[in-house]
């Protein structure tokens, strides 16, 4: 649809007008700055920002706030809770891939076969390739016998009674030393890890179990937290 626009320009003679005909450019809203990444996330952001001392994204600490959650492992920073628009850095750990293919102490079950492809792939993890090599045979060569004794008693009252004993030997080794990251994005730490196993009606299975490394995971976790909180000083500090 055609629109018709008059235009009446009287001035003083000589003089020049201009007439701009067109949609004005609308405010631009503010952007939110949301980041989520490893767990060291909010120490990098903050200590960046300290150092370029940014007056567009400056940090004022009675407005920040730095949530600490040790179950679900995330450190949190909120530039200003307050502000729909203000900037939130997340930083959060994962347990590393390595971790997560061994499955040790998660109740993670392996045949023999799916057991002796873990420790052949893996051996770059084992600081004692020998150990490894042993290892691999020993597995490779594996032989077990199952005794099972089992006595069914009853009373006078009909209660029945069972007890059930299982013995399995072998001539495997049960154990050996590992050196793998534990979250990912940080350093290898070494650990003995246990070989466990036991019969059921489909065959042998195994699993890996360490002490070590369940004392490990509370230790580093701690040290995650402490080591990002001293880029957080002079922000209040809360812990879920």
């Amino acid at each position: 649809m055609e629109q018709t626009l008059n235009v009446n320009v009287q001035g003083v003679s000589g003089e020049t007008s201009t007439l701009l005909i067109g949609q004005a450019n609308k405010p631009k809203e503010p952007a939110k700055l949301v980041v989520i990444g490893d767990f060291s996330a909010v120490g990098n952001f903050l200590k960046i920002k300290r150092e370029q001392a940014n007056d567009l994204q400056e940090i004022k600490p009675e407005n920040a706030i730095v949530i600490c959650d040790y179950d679900n492992l995330t450190i949190k920073l909120l530039t200003n809770p307050n502000d729909v628009d203000g900037t939130e850095i997340t930083g959060k750990a994962e347990y590393s891939n390595e971790l997560k293919e061994f499955g040790i102490n998660q109740g993670k079950f392996f045949r023999r076969e799916e057991l002796i492809k873990i420790l052949r792939y893996n051996r770059r993890f084992f600081p004692n390739k020998e150990e490894n090599a042993k290892l691999l045979t020993s597995y490779q060569n594996f032989t077990a016998s199952v005794k099972k004794d089992i006595s069914d008693n009853s009373d006078q009252r009909g209660n029945i009674g069972r007890t059930f004993n299982k013995q399995i030997k072998t001539d495997i080794a049960e154990s050996f030393v590992i050196e793998i990251p534990i979250f990912k994005g940080e350093p290898a730490v070494s650990f003995p890890v246990e070989i466990c196993l036991e019969d059921n009606d489909s065959g042998v299975r195994f699993w890996f179990e360490s002490v070590e490394l369940a004392e490990l995971l509370e230790q580093k976790r701690f040290d995650l937290f402490e080591r990002e909180l001293k880029h957080c000083h002079g922000l209040a500090v809360i812990y879920k």
